[in-house]
């Protein structure tokens, strides 16, 4: 009779364990939803200006290979500029806007600066220019006292200037005879920028020599985005502000 017994317990059948609760938030076990993601980063200021001549309107130059044929438009680096703090800015409105014209130079920009910081009202302006002056003659003295105008101008309206060295160029091209001045030229604008409170953005030593496409000045498609990438780094470094804490 025991061993009856005891067979007839051990057929009993083994309870299955229930599946975990999933809940419609996706978590599981305990019915709580996840954590919500946390927020994004902020920026202090929200409207940019980008001055200067055909590198900041967006002549490109094609690259160093054979046929390259591309149906696509050139695009300036204030434009993927802003490409790039829309998609990391995602809960603030960031305004890029483009003053570069082609084939200007510093020397006589420095009223046509005024008038595009009246217009745009920006809180910070990104100078980049001086390879026009450069590349028609112009000394290093004259071209770092045209860029130091307008930096004093600038900053007189309480308006940040992210003052940019040249990036490098390939000498034996038709407009960069003088190429081998361009080292000369940042070095005397890193000085005034120091004098003057201006913010150093340093594309020449970020800037590869491979991005510099066939005409030996102007950046390729690619080498725009890099200038992009560096400017947006900059500002950040500036003005970016982590976003608080969540308690959870």
């Amino acid at each position: 009779m025991a061993a009856l017994a005891l067979a007839a317990c051990g057929s009993h059948p083994t309870a299955p364990t229930p599946p975990p609760v999933t809940d419609p938030g996706g978590g599981t076990g305990t019915g709580t939803p996840p954590p919500p993601p946390p927020p994004p980063p902020t920026l202090s200021v929200t409207r940019i200006l980008a001055f200067g001549d055909s590198m900041t309107e967006g002549t490109t130059s094609s690259v160093l290979s054979g046929l390259n044929l591309t149906a696509g438009i050139p695009q300036s680096y204030p434009f993927k500029l802003q490409t790039l703090e829309t998609d990391r800015y995602t809960s603030q409105t960031i305004t890029v806007l483009n003053a570069g014209i082609a084939n200007h130079r510093a020397k006589d920009d420095r009223e046509r600066l005024g008038d595009a910081i009246r217009e745009a009202s920006p809180q910070v302006v990104l100078l980049l220019e001086g390879a026009n002056d450069l590349n028609n003659g112009e000394s290093v003295r004259q071209i770092a006292d045209a860029l130091e105008d307008m930096v004093r101008d600038t900053e007189a309206l309480g308006i940040t200037v992210l003052l940019a060295t040249l990036p490098p160029q390939r000498p034996g091209q038709k407009n960069t005879g003088y190429a081998d001045d361009v080292p000369a030229l940042n070095d005397a604008i890193r000085v005034m920028a120091g004098k003057k409170g201006a913010t150093i953005v340093d594309l020449y030593a970020q800037f590869p020599l491979e991005l510099i496409g066939q005409d030996g000045l102007h950046p390729t498609e690619d080498g725009y985005e890099k200038l992009a990438e560096i400017f947006q780094a900059a500002i950040a470094a500036k003005w970016e502000q982590a976003p608080a804490p969540v308690n959870y």
